[in-house]
């Protein structure tokens, strides 16, 4: 069993649910299941424009348009490209900021879906 943040002995006046909750929730401040550094990876996509993937690149990143080209054609010719790397928590929210965009709505018709973007633990 993990580290508990409580005494369950000497906490007496929050019930146990409340415990493992609050517990949980540190654990995710703190990160200390997750200690280590992620990348938020984009993957090919061969509807989406170009040109859209090259701008929520740059808008979720803050990436120059150079840098968010070269990462862009990282993964058209490589098949992925590794965009960021830090913490889990922010990798994950880099991630949901690029979903969050949606697919490109001038390729809706050919069937486009919201970018192929990976969150991976560095070895």
């Amino acid at each position: 069993m993990s580290m508990m943040y409580f005494d369950i002995n000497k906490d007496k006046d929050i019930d146990l649910s409340s415990k493992m909750e609050i517990d949980k929730r540190l654990k995710e401040l703190l990160q200390l299941e997750d200690a280590g550094t992620y990348s938020v990876i984009l993957h090919n996509d061969p509807i989406n424009n170009m040109e859209f993937v090259i701008r929520i690149i740059k808008n979720v990143f803050d990436y120059s348009i150079s840098k968010s080209i070269w990462l862009m054609l990282k993964a058209h010719f490589m098949g992925k490209s590794i965009l960021w790397t830090g913490s889990l928590r922010e990798a994950n929210d880099k991630r949901s900021k690029m979903l969050s965009h949606g697919p490109d709505p001038t390729m809706r018709h050919k069937g486009a879906e919201p970018l192929t973007v990976t969150v991976e633990k560095n070895s």
